[in-house]
């Protein structure tokens, strides 16, 4: 009987402390693309994470659609977990492709950074954040969803 509530309850205080501690994101400095630093920092106040590859396309079409070119001048840090992708993609396909968009990609290639950030697979996630406190979660399914939160932050 004991165990019975125990256990859930003990769940729920894991789930809880996790959850409390992805309230907070860690400075970071990424290398986009063209090899210059990326930074997370306190000024960041709006984070877009893309995770696979429709949604990096997802997201590169609304911000290529939009005209967006300097996010960091919009206090706007796009990070694309890449670390699921073989290397060689990478460094042969990939990034030389991603070296002709007009905007920075802060490129997570270990995927140690990002692996507790709050995130669902297959899905874009767009974070609003002050002091690298995250206020909201916004999980975006499709590339008009993506367009048309973009547009609204915009």
């Amino acid at each position: 009987m004991i165990k019975k509530i125990l256990l859930p309850l003990l769940l729920l205080l894991a789930f809880s402390a996790q959850a409390a501690e992805l309230k907070s994101l860690q400075a970071h400095t990424f290398m986009d693309q063209w090899d210059k630093p990326q930074t997370l920092n306190e000024q960041t106040e709006w984070l877009i994470l893309s995770t696979h590859k429709a949604g990096g396309e997802w997201v590169k079409k609304a911000l290529s659609d939009l005209k967006i070119q300097d996010l960091a001048a919009k206090n706007w840090l796009y990070v694309a977990d890449i670390s699921a992708m073989p290397s060689l993609i990478t460094r042969f396909v990939a990034i030389p492709k991603m070296q002709d968009y007009t905007f920075a990609i802060a490129l997570e290639k270990e995927g140690e950074v990002t692996a507790n950030w709050p995130k669902q697979a297959d899905k874009v996630s767009v974070y609003k954040l002050k002091g690298l406190q995250i206020e909201e979660v916004h999980t975006l399914d499709s590339e008009q969803a993506v367009l048309n939160f973009i547009k609204l932050i915009k």
